[in-house]
């Protein structure tokens, strides 16, 4: 997952979050090249036409998009990309291209009882609006509506190339880990209940983080159902025989 937005703040935003469609690649594509500082028109196969076309055919309920409505066209202003898995978050980590096999989700396993997260980007002109946070309550959800048993994916530690000159990707991740230190993505995520599980390195092409990433690994809380007081016995009568 390559994931650039940031902590969301409290300005008011009307958006909504819907199903991906076909005719979203255009926005979806534009929408995770400028989140990555790319331009726009750079972002070849990934997001293009054909790629969304497979994965709408493999995996249509896992690809959401955040769209505002002027009240006459829906611009799409943040993305996310989910997949299915058998590969458990305790195996090897594989690199994120890897992990997807082909940028149609040649890899998506409909049996899969984990849900992957490939991408999430929010538009630069719509960030620390809540976006982010939508997105993520939408494919958290998509967990527990499929009974998977849970979600896992590689944060981008955006804040490395800070610190690359002093410190290895190792101890910089060690330094968010225990909060000495604030990545503007992993840390982010941390504070949403997210746990990190270990350092991905060489994880995805990415100047800011290095290339490194966290694994990311979310579980849907266990309900226990309170154990019922024991009946109390009954008081025996003068004279019953027990």
């Amino acid at each position: 997952m390559r994931d650039t937005h940031k902590r969301p703040t409290a300005s008011k935003l009307e958006f909504k979050i819907r199903n991906m469609k076909a005719e979203d690649w255009e926005g979806a594509q534009r929408t995770v090249c400028l989140a990555n500082g790319l331009r726009a028109q750079d972002g070849g196969r990934w997001l293009g036409r054909h790629s969304v076309a497979e994965m709408l055919e493999r995996f249509p309920e896992g690809q959401f998009v955040a769209v505002v409505d002027d009240g006459t066209s829906e611009q799409v202003i943040g993305v996310g990309i989910t997949m299915r898995t058998s590969r458990t978050p305790l195996e090897r980590p594989l690199n994120w291209f890897g992990m997807i096999g082909s940028y149609g989700l040649a890899n998506n396993d409909p049996r899969g009882k984990w849900l992957y997260g490939v991408e999430l980007a929010v538009h630069p002109g719509f960030q620390r609006r809540g976006v982010a946070s939508a997105l993520y309550k939408a494919r958290l959800g998509l967990v527990g509506k499929l009974g998977l048993r849970g979600w896992y994916a590689g944060g981008m530690l955006m804040g490395y190339h800070a610190h690359q000159d002093t410190l290895s990707p190792r101890d910089y991740y060690e330094k968010v880990l225990a909060g000495e230190l604030v990545d503007p993505t992993v840390s982010m995520q941390m504070n949403r209940g997210l746990r990190v599980k270990g350092l991905i390195e060489n994880y995805c092409e990415s100047a800011a983080s290095g290339n490194n990433a966290a694994l990311l690994v979310w579980t849907p809380p266990i309900h226990v159902r309170p154990r019922k007081k024991p009946a109390a016995a009954a008081t025996p009568t003068a004279g019953a025989r027990n």
